[in-house]
Order: structure tokens, then sequence, then C-alpha cells
């Protein structure tokens, strides 16, 4: 399967999703919403499981329709996190609250995750089981936001105690996404365990490779503020190993930047990071998960490994 055929089904995601469009009601409610649906995005999740469902050769209705279902609720994930980090930006766009104000973005991020079990829903096989999964997903992503806030406040979060954040905030959905496409399957249901690893570990490769760009990259780039980490104090992979590795020298350095303006803190930061080797040190363990995906894919039926491969290179690369 050649790039352009991802590209082609990401185009035919964005055909079914333009029809929220046509929802009627309250414009207090769906005005942001369809706001915030016609927004650019990389659409990644649901170009996950439309590719599998092709790769898979699963029912297109049932695809199409998980597919919608994952992007209403990472949707509904931004639209949330967008009001407690308090970002003025995504996708260069924005963000509901800005636009509008927290009252709206509450209620139409609420909307957003309403209307994606309705989706759900409409699966026609397994019905109940990816139901019930994409439920406790929603749980898990709430405990993952849940401990990226608590670590705001925290002096030292250790990498273990991140990569279980990210599991949980970013991992889960990426999982999810591979558990829908395996479940509706006719021929790789039993295969289902080691693609849910597949997909957690995706995931997590994601967060590590974002973190990353946060803070070598500008706002154009990434499509939002870049900064508003650095202001709360979030931990990322960089600055977990930071503080693993010299909790004194890092502690340090935030004492001494707190009253710089926030770009020279973010180039202070970059600085520290790389006098102390720790984008290398991130990109080990990156290439570490991205082994293991591997290993996972090299035990799978033949007839699917190249595909997955292929999906796995897109990801990564889109990604950087």
């Amino acid at each position: 399967m050649q790039m352009n055929k991802l590209e082609d089904l990401k185009k035919d995601f964005l055909n079914e999703f333009e029809k929220i469009q046509e929802l009627e009601g309250p414009s207090y409610l769906y005005d942001p919403i369809k706001y915030f649906v016609k927004s650019p995005g990389k659409r990644l999740r649901p170009i996950i499981v439309l590719f599998l469902g092709d790769l898979f050769s699963n029912n297109k209705k049932d695809s199409i329709n998980g597919a919608l279902g994952v992007e209403l609720l990472h949707n509904f994930t931004l639209v949330h996190d967008d009001i407690m980090d308090e970002d003025d930006l995504r996708h260069n766009v924005a963000t509901i609250h800005k636009k509008w104000d927290n009252a709206h973005a509450v209620l139409s991020g609420d909307g957003l995750g309403a209307l994606g079990p309705l989706f759900i829903g409409k699966i026609q096989k397994n019905t109940l089981s990816i139901l019930i999964r994409y439920n406790e997903v929603i749980l898990e992503i709430c405990e993952g936001q849940a401990y990226d806030m608590e670590f705001e406040n925290k002096d030292f979060v250790s990498v273990s105690e991140y990569l279980l954040m990210s599991s949980k905030k970013t991992g889960s959905l990426f999982e999810l996404c591979f558990e829908i496409s395996s479940l509706i399957s006719d021929k790789y249901q039993e295969h289902v365990k080691d693609l849910k690893k597949l997909g957690r570990n995706l995931g997590i490769i994601f967060q590590i490779q974002d973190d990353i760009l946060e803070l070598v990259s500008d706002d154009d780039r990434m499509g939002k503020s870049t900064y508003s980490d650095v202001e709360r104090h979030k931990k990322t992979i960089l600055t977990c190993l930071a503080m693993e590795k010299n909790l004194s020298d890092w502690n340090k350095l935030i004492n001494s930047i707190n009253n710089q303006k926030t770009l020279d803190k973010k180039k202070s930061i970059y600085n520290f990071l790389v006098k102390n080797n720790l984008k290398e040190e991130s990109d080990k363990l990156l290439n570490k998960y991205i082994d293991e995906c591997n290993e996972i894919i090299m035990n799978l039926p033949k007839e699917i490994q190249s595909g997955l491969n292929e999906l796995i290179s897109y990801i990564i690369k889109r990604s950087k």
C-alpha cells in the first residue's frame, strides 16, 4: 500500500467527518463543535482504523464508524485539554475557549464526547465489547490527564511515571484503534493482544516525539503554543530524563530562569538538555519502543507485516 493510499483514506474519512456540519440544534452547542471539527488536524487515529480495516478486509461501514468514534473521542479530549492547559491555539486556529469562552468549550467538549459512542454503537460486529472498551479508554485517558496535571506541581517525576502517564493519556487511544479493527475482523481476532500492544507502543512513541518537537519547534510548525508547557512546568520525557540524571543541576536551572521571558526560558532549557546529551537519551528510549513494535510485527501473520510496517513508518514520519 502506497503513501498516497493513506492520504486517500484520510480524504475518505474527512468526507464522512464533514457530515457533522449537518447537525441541527442549539447554536451554543453546535457552532463550537462544527468549528472544531472543521479545523485542520493530522487525523492519525481514524487513518489507523481505516488502514487496518483495509488491511484486514473489514466491513467498510464498520471501519468508518470506528474511525468516527475514535476521532470524536480524541477531539473531546483536546477541547478539555486546551481549557486545562489554557492554550490559545490548536492547529494554528483559536481554541474554542479562546474564540468563545470556557462555558462553550466545556459544553461542546461534552457534546463531542457524547457523539463518539453513537457511531461506535453502529458497528455491527462485537458491538458491546467495543463499546465497553471505548468507555474504559475514556476513563484511562482521564487518568492520564490527571497524572499530567498532578505532575505540574511535583518537583520530581521519574521516567517510569512519565511513561505511565503517556501510556494512559496517549497510548490507550492508539491501542483502541488497533483493538477496534481487530474485533471487527474475521481473520485477526486471535491476534488482538499483540495488535493492542503494537498500538499502545505507537502511542507512546508519538507522545515522546511530540514532547521533543514542543521544545525544538516554533508555534507555526506545531500549530499551537510551544511555550505553555514551559510556563506550566509540564513534565516531558526530556525534563524527566534531566531530573533523573542530575536533579540538583536541574533545580538550579529552573530557579535561575524563573524571571526570564518565556522564549528565553525555552532556550535555556534547550541548551541544558543539549549540553547533557538528553536528546540522545530520549532517542534511545524512542528506538527501544520502535524496536518493540518491529518485534511484535514479526510475530504477526506474514500477509499483514508489510502493511503494518508501512503504517508505523507513516505515523512516525508524520510525528516529526
